[in-house]
């Protein structure tokens, strides 16, 4: 036991490290994309917060253990909106801006659903549906590119502020001071630390799973999607504390949009998902209760504090209910 805690800390401070060196990287880009590419720098965030549940996804898929992956994914649904979104929001009620509603909130909540529509309908997510998912995240894409042309100005150099100070935010290693000279070497560091710290990672859930016996998609669930998203609560945390609230929103939704169609998507085409009963009874309503909650509040523009205790609370009971069932 003692060798995978070892594993699972040192597994957990690579991808920390790695997704702060990676972030880091990107900010020079970021600034230079200014507010000419709005729409490639969101789309880059919400790759560069999903590296590490896309890598631990994959690493699962190669070595076998499938439902890990699937449980980190779906879990990072539930801790993004449950978790970040409900602690940020306990600390100073968050200001939802109407174009993150109609651009990114709503395309959230009909993603969620389509994929849970899809899963339920044979319980099974198979390559076919991968590449459906993989598909629909053009449209978005689409979405962002053409609601930013519509932009003031003023607008677009707000929203290309807000992509650098979350990219900031997540990297810990002094941002804005990395250079164009120096950028790709340390974007390489980083990657190969997320790598290496996901390998180590899904090689000590593996092991946390036999030695207790428990099933792997709990441990997915649980362990799986909180590691990797604490680069992002961190950052969720850090922005609220400085007034930038909207970050801990607009960062949550794109990387649930990325983690859903995107990552669950590639799973699919690897190998088919299949849903349990359990899954289909307890995981999926809870990812569907906390998305369409979220939803709501957004719809206010504002999410306040009771809402984001209501958010926590619905995490919390998830994944003890989760533990309830699943443990024999």
């Amino acid at each position: 036991m003692i060798l995978e805690i070892i594993l699972l800390v040192a597994g957990t401070i690579l991808i920390l490290k790695g997704s702060d060196w990676v972030t880091d990287a990107a900010v020079p880009l970021a600034k230079a994309l200014n507010t000419t590419n709005v729409a490639i720098g969101l789309i880059l965030v919400s790759v560069l917060l999903s590296l590490p549940e896309l890598l631990i996804a994959l690493t699962t898929i190669i070595w076998g253990h499938a439902d890990i992956g699937v449980g980190a994914v779906l879990g990072s649904i539930i801790v993004n909106l449950g978790l970040i979104v409900g602690l940020s929001a306990l600390l100073t009620p968050l200001r939802i801006p109407r174009h993150v509603i109609t651009r990114d909130a709503v395309f959230m909540l009909v993603t969620t659903l389509v994929v849970v529509l899809i899963g339920f309908e044979d319980m099974n997510i198979s390559g076919r549906d991968g590449i459906v998912f993989i598909l629909l995240f053009i449209p978005y894409m689409i979405n962002v590119y053409e609601q930013e042309k519509t932009m003031a100005m003023s607008e677009r150099r707000k929203e290309a502020d807000m992509i650098t100070k979350t990219l900031i935010f997540v990297g810990k290693t002094g941002g804005g001071q990395i250079t164009f000279k120096n950028t790709k070497v340390i974007f390489a560091i980083g990657f190969v630390m997320l790598v290496i710290g996901a390998l180590l990672f899904t090689e000590s859930l593996i092991s946390f799973a036999r030695i207790l016996t428990v099933p792997e998609l709990l441990i997915g669930l649980t362990i799986g999607a909180l590691g990797p998203s604490i680069p992002n609560l961190a950052a969720a945390l850090q922005a609220v504390k400085k007034g930038y609230v909207e970050l801990a929103v607009s960062e949550t939704i794109g990387s649930n949009i990325f983690t859903l169609l995107i990552t669950l998507g590639i799973m699919a085409i690897f190998s088919t998902i299949h849903i349990d009963l359990l899954t289909a009874m307890v995981t999926a309503p809870a990812m569907v209760v906390v998305t369409v909650l979220f939803f709501i509040f957004t719809m206010r523009g504002t999410i306040k504090r009771e809402d984001g205790a209501l958010l926590l609370l619905i995490y919390i009971m998830a994944m003890a209910l989760e533990i309830w069932v699943r443990v024999k």
